[in-house]
């Protein structure tokens, strides 16, 4: 075989991402991460076809074929199971490098919360729910979710002008991080300042945040499991009587359409999968500058 030639067995990495159907730095970061095993030939990086063949038969190949752009959303719909295999096995690199896939397929950030890592959350905490995995294997999915939500947060932040600050925080007795993070990243995407004030927050600590903000736009309290339910809603109530004007919205998976009704005369909004946290305040804060543009 002669130099520039290549087994059968063995591809190019430009010929390889074209079998993929990414970017030739998309290969390339595949390799660099240990998605994707790669050798070194003569200065050159060859990949297996049979290592083709694995990640294609993943699903996870990110290719566009022409005229079938609308597809992306069924494409990272199909990234879900095997995201959920990296997160349950705390395979950090394997499952960052899935959302550096959906990225450069041209997902935004915002879409890879929806669309990637809060399907694979919710379908996790309903396996862990119904037996089908063990509570480490839903601590370690956690984790690793943790880390990627960490390292994406920078691409949320814009320069721009600033359009007020949200308070957020996860209901007293629930200890989970993730969502307000997650809702600090997606109202952070639409210029708003955020205070985070993570999980098991106590209602003095939502007052004195709120209290402590010359531009406050309004408070998000985020409850995720029926067991808080009760002590969520008497948060609520306290936080509006000390807080009578001031905006007020609840999130999370807790509130069914049952649930909704016993918040629906504290609050200002509830949030839902078509009508996100961001999207509300988004509206409200442009209801309220067009209410002072007119006075």
């Amino acid at each position: 075989m002669t130099i520039g030639e290549q087994s059968p067995q063995m591809v190019s990495l430009t010929d390889a991402a074209e079998q993929l159907g990414v970017h030739y730095m998309t290969a390339y970061r595949y390799v660099r991460t240990g998605r994707m095993h790669a050798v070194k030939q003569q200065g050159q990086w060859r990949v297996a076809q049979s290592e083709l063949a694995t990640i294609l038969d993943e699903g996870t190949a990110t290719r566009r074929a022409p005229g079938q752009e609308g597809s992306a959303g069924s494409a990272r719909q199909q990234m879900v199971e095997p995201f959920i295999a990296r997160l349950t096995a705390s395979d950090v690199n394997g499952a960052w490098a899935l959302v550096n896939d959906a990225l450069a397929s041209g997902a935004t950030p915002s879409a890879v919360h929806a669309q990637l890592i809060a399907p694979a959350m919710c379908s996790i905490g309903e396996r862990w729910a119904t037996g089908q995995l063990t509570i480490a294997a839903e601590h370690r999915a956690t984790a690793v979710v943790q880390q990627i939500v960490g390292r994406m947060s920078p691409m949320f932040r814009h320069p721009g002008r600033r359009r007020g600050t949200v308070v957020v925080g996860a209901t007293a007795g629930d200890q989970h991080t993730l969502v307000s993070a997650m809702v600090a990243d997606q109202l952070a995407d639409r210029n708003f300042v955020v205070v985070d004030l993570g999980g098991n927050t106590p209602t003095e600590s939502f007052i004195e945040a709120a209290n402590d903000c010359d531009d406050l736009v309004g408070i998000a309290v985020s409850a995720m499991t029926n067991l808080v339910l009760a002590s969520a809603r008497e948060q609520v109530i306290e936080l509006r009587a000390a807080l009578q004007t001031t905006y007020l919205v609840v999130s999370g998976a807790a509130f069914d359409e049952a649930s909704r009704r016993d918040f629906t005369d504290l609050v200002d909004a509830i949030a839902s999968p078509e009508r996100g946290v961001a999207d509300i305040f988004d509206q409200h804060h442009e209801r309220t500058r067009s209410g002072k543009l007119h006075t």
